[in-house]
């Protein structure tokens, strides 16, 4: 819905397009950019794509802030923020595979933990059930951005970037597990 009720909050009579939106859809944008910037692989299409991919980053964190503080949080919102962000870690994995900084097998388990937890929630929200990020999934992302970073800056070594990259994995498998056990829990309590 494109008009909104003065002093009205529900999401479905917020105006779609808003500032916290605009930055979701900006982190979309951004992702084949950073992505083109990789697949060129030279120092300085890489500064570039880094500062990107921390400038997205933050959007994703200012997105959800300023939604809440100006009470526009909207169903496109809620629908298109974890999708920009799987769109932004996941392509610039990928571009990261195809420069051969990242073992391919990383981004198999990164995508398939997103994609578990994508029907997990589609499952429980046909049952009326909202499974809250936990502690172990705000973990997982902050470890997958920062050893994007590490990855992506031409001045921090190899080795460094792919032991962060090893914990975010283990924090991506772990999280996954977590989410699993309280959707089956959450699942056994609605029936």
């Amino acid at each position: 819905m494109l008009g909104y009720i003065p002093g009205v909050t529900s999401s479905s009579q917020v105006r779609a397009f808003n500032l916290a939106n605009a930055l979701t859809a900006l982190r979309v944008v951004l992702a084949p950019v950073i992505v083109v910037l990789l697949a060129m692989d030279t120092t300085t299409t890489r500064w570039w794509a880094l500062a990107l991919f921390i400038f997205a980053s933050f959007t994703d964190t200012a997105d959800g802030w300023l939604a809440r503080r100006q009470a526009q949080v909207t169903n496109w919102g809620k629908l298109a923020d974890p999708a920009a962000d799987k769109i932004l870690v996941l392509g610039v994995l990928a571009a990261l595979v195809w420069t051969g900084d990242v073992a391919w097998w990383v981004l198999a388990v990164i995508a398939l933990r997103e994609i578990a937890v994508t029907i997990q929630r589609q499952i429980l929200l046909r049952r009326d059930i909202v499974m809250a990020a936990s502690v172990w999934g705000k973990l997982k992302t902050v470890s997958q951005l920062i050893a994007i970073c590490l990855i992506i800056a031409p001045i921090v070594s190899r080795a460094a970037g792919q032991a962060v990259l090893y914990v975010a994995v283990l924090l991506t498998i772990g999280s996954g597990l977590d989410y699993a056990i309280r959707g089956g829990r959450g699942l056994r309590a609605a029936t």
